[in-house]
């Protein structure tokens, strides 16, 4: 037996113990620690008056114990961990993430188990808002793989939804998870669903999503004084979805994604992230693709479920693509793709037949590339592409085109450096290189034998026709070096590119193509600057070659330091029918610790009094372990002059997930938004 007193410190495996006095069994490996007791074993700890600690199998077993396991901590009356177990167990005690002797928030519970690393599992708990019980569960698990916390509520107005509630309730078991959905919104009713997240072990992992609502008639609603009154004018809406992704071995995947809905504009009503995004058409698809070094294929199946839209479906497509490979030790090299697919076009009337076709497409391309000086590449190529159709426009069967294609890609690099150090409003610059790459690529491509006027368009190759022009860009790039990781390393200070398309006119049939005239195409000059680390600039602006004028201008900015950050996003597009100009800022700033807040703005100067196009105010007060959030948002633009406010409790140990839901519906999110599934962010 051994007696330690005075600050004991023991090291012992992964296992670090601290207390005033300890007495250790050397037989039994058994210690019994008093004053001020802390065991510490990788990222966890946990203390006491009094703990006995086995060092042979780790099992210990405290009084008035304490446990921290980032993020969460607890304290209970009766503290043990299990021999040979990564696990801890609290009976009659609490969990939190709050780091106060009286947090903010607690989970009371009867029992709570604190698996480091892994999960948080507590049961018959009382969840505590300071002193005062808010909420009661029988159960509760909180995966610490998992980044989203286990309720989430929303309060919030809409002019379009009225009052509105939307919730969830995470799940957890085995490897399983998912999300209870309840939705309430004062103009549209009741909604809710599950969004179920699964892995199957050697046959990857996916989601399952169902979302329902039986929406009461919102023009009935608008003109009664009492909604019970609606009667029957409910209609039934819904949306059901299966993704699944599966990583068969190294070089294959498989990705499968069904998505069915009750009208067409349920994405719009309910997933408004997804619309703006993707468009209210749901892709449904099955793709298998192999990715080898030579070569890589995929086998894609795409089929139409909602008749109310029109899909081109493929039953099947397979392709092959083989990319630029060197042919021996020569400088010539070869790549190619061959694909056969069953293309059936539908639409959304039957007053329009299918278009059905039966394609089989092959493209060969031979390049022979030099290098002359280390500056000059020139590569020419030439290029065939035959095409097979079971039938054209007309009805003709078994067409065969054949299209012939050749060109050269040339550049060539100049660089001088200039011999200029400074650091002029802190830029930092330790010598200048200036490099110029000018860059023609001529393409030719001969009369397809098939008129692509007789083809169904179903994608872009069918749309192919005769082309002859040339390719031309200019680029410009400054460059500096500055100390980086302890060296010195070369960075990009600013590059500018100015490019446009020569097209010259061609014989069709032996005759001149009317209308057709050489042309240089509308120039494209796109600017990018990194002064600083925290400053980038990126413009892009198109103009047209024949009316001399801006046809559109990007541009966007950020620049961010100290207790502030700032946004800037300009857009503006000139057509033949109208002109769109709009200006975007985003302000964020910190006034101390507590309060931070934040201002977008969409702008539209052209618009008049309606110039402000959209209005969003945040105001963030940080609660020591929370972080409350509260957005007011308004479009007065649109006829329903749509405005919302809500707020989001955001645990600060669980910086991405909030306690609610943002305004917006995100892809992965059925009814409302929370932090991105990671089995979704793959597919």
């Amino acid at each position: 037996e051994v007696i330690g007193t005075g600050n004991v410190s023991i090291n012992y495996k992964d296992v670090v113990l601290t207390c005033d006095k300890i007495t250790v069994d050397l037989n039994t490996k058994l210690g019994t620690a008093e004053g001020n007791v802390k065991v510490t074993q990788k990222d966890s700890f946990f203390t006491g008056d009094r703990i006995e600690y086995n060092f042979d199998n780790k099992e210990a077993k405290a009084i008035d114990g304490y446990v921290s396991s980032a993020p969460f901590a607890g304290r209970a009356d009766d503290v043990t961990k299990p021999a040979n177990k990564d696990q801890y167990k609290l009976k009659r005690g609490y969990l939190t993430t709050c780091d106060l002797d009286r947090p903010h928030w607690r989970v009371q519970a009867r029992t709570v188990e604190i698996y480091p690393n892994d999960k948080v599992v507590a049961k018959h708990i009382l969840v505590y808002a300071g002193g005062v019980p808010v909420f009661y569960f029988p159960y509760f698990s909180q995966s610490l793989k998992d980044t989203k916390t286990h309720i989430n509520i929303m309060p919030g107005q809409d002019d379009i939804w009225g009052y509105f509630v939307l919730g969830s309730l995470r799940y957890h078991f085995a490897d399983q998870a998912g999300d209870i959905l309840v939705d309430y919104r004062s103009k549209l009713g009741l909604a809710g669903g599950v969004n179920h997240y699964y892995k199957i072990k050697g046959l990857g992992e996916g989601a399952v999503k169902v979302y329902y609502t039986r929406e009461r008639n919102k023009t009935v609603f608008d003109k009664v004084d009492n909604p019970s009154d609606l009667g029957g004018t409910r209609q039934l809406r819904y949306r059901y979805q299966v993704r699944h992704k599966w990583q068969v071995d190294e070089d294959t995947l498989a990705i499968f994604n069904f998505d069915k809905l009750s009208d067409p504009s349920i994405i719009k009503d309910y997933f408004e992230n997804e619309y703006d995004e993707m468009g209210e058409v749901p892709d449904n698809y099955f793709s298998f693709l192999t990715t080898k070094q030579d070569f890589s294929t995929e086998l894609l199946f795409r089929k139409r479920f909602d008749k109310f839209f029109n899909v081109t479906e493929r039953l099947p497509e397979y392709k092959i693509i083989i990319p630029n490979t060197r042919i021996l030790d020569t400088g010539f090299y070869y790549n190619g793709e061959a694909s056969g697919v069953y293309l059936n076009k539908t639409f959304d009337t039957h007053d329009v037949k299918d278009e059905k076709v039966v394609r089989f497409d092959t493209y060969n391309r031979l390049t022979y590339g030099a290098n002359f000086f280390r500056t000059l590449s020139i590569a020419p190529y030439v290029a065939n592409r035959e095409t097979y159709y079971s039938r054209n426009m007309w009805g003709n069967t078994n067409e065969l085109r054949s299209i012939f294609e050749a060109g050269v890609d040339t550049s060539v690099k100049f660089y001088r450096l200039f011999d200029v150090n400074t650091n002029f409003l802190k830029l930092d610059i330790n010598k200048i290189r200036h490099i110029i790459t000018p860059t023609a690529n001529y393409y030719y491509r001969y009369q397809p034998s098939i008129s692509p006027n007789n083809l169904f368009q179903f994608d872009g190759i069918d749309a192919l026709d005769t082309q002859n022009g040339v390719n031309l860009s200019l680029e410009n790039r400054l460059q500096t070096k500055r100390h980086q990781g302890g060296e010195f390393k070369s960075v990009d200070l600013a590059t500018f590119i100015i490019s446009t398309n020569y097209v010259s006119r061609l014989k069709r049939n032996g005759a001149w193509n009317e209308g057709k005239i050489s042309k240089f195409s509308n120039p494209v000059l796109t600017l990018e600057l990194f002064p600083y680390s925290f400053a980038y600039l990126k413009a892009e602006m198109t103009v047209d070659s024949k009316k001399y004028c801006v046809r559109t201008n990007k541009i966007d900015a950020t620049i961010s330091g100290g207790n502030a950050s700032l946004d800037i996003g300009y857009q503006y597009e000139k057509t033949d029918i109208e002109t769109r100009n709009y200006l975007t800022w985003n302000i964020v700033y910190r006034l101390n610790d507590k309060w931070k807040f934040r201002i977008l703005e969409r702008f539209n100067p052209y618009k008049g009094e309606g110039a402000f196009m959209e209005h969003e105010f945040t105001v963030i007060r940080d609660l020591h372990c929370w972080q409350l959030e509260f957005i007011y948002s308004n479009k007065p633009y649109l006829e329903t002059k749509d405005s919302r406010f809500w707020f989001v409790m955001r645990l600060k140990a669980f910086p991405d997930t909030p306690i609610g839901y943002q305004r917006v519906y995100a892809r992965n999110r059925f009814g409302a938004v929370g932090a991105t599934d990671s089995v979704d962010s793959g597919l």
